[in-house]
């Protein structure tokens, strides 16, 4: 969970982008950016507030979704009512990409949440490694069934209970399940597709149990590597190595993909398959800022949490090879908070 400790820092960089942007309040109804400010967990389908005025006062509005004295059919409706009497003709500073209430007198505050957002306090670090555990026997789950004959939902299936079974409770489990040539240019979700001998199974998870985003990909073979498929894997784990080599705080995020993309370009077999991103940034959503790819103009700043995930794909590996870690940005270079090992088997 988050901590108060972090949330006060939150709420102090918030005060700092009120002033700045001369807004009398900060007005939210997203309950992730609920939780990032206050620490406290919102049901993600039951209606919230959170208001901060110019001075640090803060309200959170949580209304009555359910009662046997009365019928509650429409909260949202209290919700703006409640809102409004507390922001009245206030200059407003609105995360309107998620916002439910409009306010007479406001501006979308979404990029100011997004740069608020990029680079994470320790308490948000351990969210996400937190959400990295259920990763761990997920992969583990899936290696002791990974094998020619299985099906894909087989595969899914033991994964799942071993998340459900580290969490103690049902959590939402996305990712990519695609095997063989099913991933050679996309993923999904599981289905009835039989394991092929020699199949490649890039298996991309990226569960948020508390809101939180990991996100870590792991490729198993069905049965011994081929030397080419072991080539590409030395290929990938390269470009990843050569990648983690440049990141500092200050450095341009598509000076890194470009460097990664010349050494999985370096072996005329797979030359342009990699046509993916290099990474992103995780948090709140699977996607934020840093994002790797060429058309960037990102810049990598210390406390920023992003992927690698560097790939190569081809029918002639019978699918492809992606490797995925999580990482923070340190002073002096990266840090990796996801430690599972990287091989094919």
């Amino acid at each position: 969970m988050l901590t108060a400790e972090g949330s006060k820092a939150r709420r102090d960089r918030l005060s700092h982008a009120i002033e700045q942007n001369g807004w009398d309040l900060f007005l939210t109804t997203d309950p992730r950016t609920v939780y990032y400010f206050t620490a406290e967990m919102q049901p993600p389908d039951a209606p919230v507030a959170y208001l901060q005025f110019a001075g640090g006062r803060t309200e959170v509005l949580k209304p009555e979704t359910y009662s046997i004295h009365r019928v509650v059919d429409y909260p949202e409706e209290e919700l703006r009512s409640h809102v409004l009497d507390l922001a009245g003709n206030r200059r407003a500073g609105v995360e309107m990409r998620t916002c439910i209430v409009s306010l007479p007198a406001s501006e979308d505050a979404t990029r100011t949440i997004l740069r608020l957002r990029k680079c994470k306090e320790e308490d948000e670090i351990d969210e996400i490694r937190s959400a990295l555990e259920l990763n761990i026997v997920a992969y583990d789950a899936a290696k002791a069934v990974i094998a020619p004959g299985a099906r894909e939902i087989d595969v899914y299936n033991a994964m799942y209970q071993a998340v459900v079974r580290k969490a103690g409770t049902a959590v939402e489990f996305k990712g990519d399940f695609a095997c063989g040539e099913r991933c050679v240019k996309g993923g999904g979700p599981p289905t009835e597709r039989v394991i092929e001998p020699g199949d490649l199974y890039v298996l991309d998870l990226f569960p948020a149990p508390a809101y939180y985003f990991s996100d870590t990909c792991r490729t198993f073979a069905a049965g011994p590597p081929t030397d080419l498929q072991q080539s590409a894997w030395d290929l990938v784990m390269q470009a990843m190595r050569q990648a983690k080599a440049v990141i500092r705080p200050g450095v341009k995020t598509r000076d890194v993909y470009l460097a990664a993309k010349q050494v999985l370009d370096s072996d005329p077999r797979f030359e342009n398959t990699f046509w993916h991103h290099l990474g992103h940034g995780i948090g709140h959503r699977g996607h934020e800022a840093p994002r790797i790819i060429p058309g960037s103009d990102d810049i990598f700043e210390e406390g920023d949490v992003f992927t690698l995930e560097p790939g190569l794909y081809s029918s002639a590996i019978q699918g492809g090879i992606r490797i995925e870690d999580n990482y923070v940005v340190r002073a002096n270079g990266v840090e990796n908070l996801f430690h599972y090992p990287h091989g094919l088997v």
